[in-house]
C-alpha cells in the first residue's frame, strides 16, 4: 500500500496554519491546499507531497519566512517561476509553493488538480505522459538534471491540460458563485452592485474565464448592511486596513462596525469563496469613481439589473468597470487578464460608453495604452 498522502498533508496543513497564522487575525495565511500528483488518487507521483499556500501581504513578510525556516523548510526564491516563492523540505519530500492573491498560480494548479480528480481521461492521458517523462528523466547523469527532464518531458501536456481545465472549471461553475452572493444580499438594506470580470460576464450572458473571487461596490453609507447580511450567509468578514506601506493588513469586523478612517475595502471570506467589498462614494442619484470622485455615471447608467441564469443581479456598467481594471493596484499598465477583459467587452460597448471611458482615462490616466484602443475607427 503507497503512503496516504491525504493524512500527510492534513498532518503538515496543521502544522503551518499554526506557523503562518491566519491573515484574518494577525498572520498570513488565506488559504492551503493540497496540489500536485499526489492529490489525485490513482495518478502515479513521486513520493513528494505538494502545498500551495496563498498569503497575505504579497511578497511574504520576513516573519513568515522565519516561521518557515523554523519548521525546517529551505528558500529557493522564486526558482524560475515569477510571483512564486518556493519552499523544500527534507530531500524533495515536500514543495511548499507560496503565492500571493494577485497570483493565477493558484486557480491554474486547483483547476488542474480537480479536473484530473474527475476525468479518468485526462488522468490517464496525464498518467502516460508522466511515465514517459519520467522514463527520459532516469537515463540523466544526477538528481537535478533527472528532475529538469522530468519538467520539461511533461511541460507540452500539463500546459494543454491546464487550459482544458480552465475551460472545464468555468463550464461547471457558470454564475453560481455570482447567484450565491446575490442570495446572501438579496434582503441587504443597501445599494450595491457585482463589478469586476464578473459583471463584464453577465453583460456577455456568459460565464468567459475563471475568477478568483466576486466583486462586490456598494454606497459606502450602506456598506454596514452588505457586510452584515454576508457575516449572516455564514461568511468571515475583515476590514481591509490601509498600512504605512501601502499594502494593508486585515483586521476582523464584528457585526455592526463602520469602516476604519481611511478604509475603502473589505474581504469576506466563505471556505473557498472569496467576495472583495468596495466603498464607494456614491450620491443620491449618482455613481462617483472612488479614485477620482469628479468622474461620475448617473446611477440609472452605472448599474443595471441582468437576468443571471434564472436570478436578476444588480451589475456595473462595463465602462465603469473597465476603468477601474484599466489601473487597478496603481499599476501604469494593466494586468493581462484586464486587457483580456476589454477585448471581450469592446465589441458590445455603445459608442457613448467607449467615449465616456476614453474622457475618463485621458483625466486619470494619461497616456494609458487603453485610449487609443477606444477611439473611433477612423474612416
Amino acid at each position: 500500500m503507497g503512503p496516504d498522502w491525504g493524512r500527510r498533508y492534513r498532518a503538515l496543513a496543521k502544522r503551518l496554519r499554526a506557523a503562518l497564522g491566519d491573515a484574518f487575525d494577525g498572520g498570513v495565511l488565506l488559504d492551503l491546499a493540497h496540489v500536485g500528483s499526489t492529490a489525485v488518487p490513482g495518478l502515479p507521483a513521486k513520493p513528494t507531497l505538494d502545498v500551495m499556500a496563498r498569503v497575505h501581504p504579497w511578497p511574504p513578510r520576513v516573519d513568515a519566512e522565519a516561521a518557515l525556516l523554523a519548521l525546517g523548510f529551505v528558500a529557493h526564491g522564486e526558482h524560475g517561476l515569477p510571483g512564486r516563492a518556493y519552499y523544500t523540505l527534507g530531500r524533495h519530500e515536500v514543495h511548499l509553493h507560496v503565492v500571493g492573491v494577485e497570483s493565477d498560480h493558484w486557480d491554474r494548479h486547483l483547476a488542474l488538480r480537480d479536473l484530473l480528480r474527475a476525468d479518468p481521461r485526462a488522468r490517464a492521458r496525464y498518467a502516460v505522459e508522466k511515465r514517459g517523462a519520467l522514463a527520459a528523466a532516469s537515463t540523466a547523469s544526477d538528481p537535478r538534471r533527472a528532475r529538469a527532464a522530468y519538467r520539461e518531458g511533461k511541460a507540452a501536456t500539463v500546459a494543454a491540460l491546464e487550459r482544458e481545465a480552465q475551460a472545464w472549471r468555468v463550464a461547471r461553475v457558470g454564475f453560481e458563485p455570482v447567484r450565491r452572493v446575490a442570495a446572501w444580499l438579496a434582503a441587504a438594506p443597501a445599494r450595491w452592485a457585482v463589478a469586476g470580470g464578473w459583471a463584464l460576464d453577465a453583460g456577455l450572458g456568459t460565464p468567459t474565464r475563471a475568477h478568483g473571487d466576486v466583486d462586490v461596490v456598494v454606497d459606502r453609507r450602506f456598506a454596514g448592511g452588505v457586510l452584515d447580511a454576508l457575516a449572516a450567509g455564514g461568511a468571515e468578514v475583515a476590514w481591509v486596513v490601509p498600512g504605512a506601506d501601502g499594502v494593508g493588513a486585515y483586521r476582523r469586523r464584528h457585526p455592526g462596525e463602520p469602516p476604519p478612517g481611511g478604509g475603502h475595502q473589505a474581504h469576506a471570506r466563505h471556505g473557498a469563496r472569496w467576495i472583495d467589498v468596495l466603498l464607494e462614494p456614491w450620491d443620491d442619484d449618482a455613481w462617483r469613481y472612488r479614485r477620482s470622485p469628479d468622474i461620475t455615471l448617473s446611477l440609472a447608467r452605472a448599474v443595471s439589473h441582468r437576468a443571471v441564469e434564472g436570478s436578476t443581479i444588480p451589475v456595473m456598467a462595463p465602462e465603469a468597470v473597465l476603468l477601474f481594471k484599466a489601473t487597478t493596484s496603481g499599476r501604469a499598465r494593466p494586468r493581462p487578464k484586464d486587457d483580456a477583459d476589454l477585448e471581450r467587452a469592446l465589441p458590445r460597448l455603445s459608442h457613448e460608453a467607449r467615449a465616456w471611458l476614453g474622457a475618463a482615462l485621458v483625466a486619470t490616466a494619461p497616456g494609458h495604452p487603453w485610449v487609443e484602443r477606444l477611439a473611433p475607427p477612423s474612416r
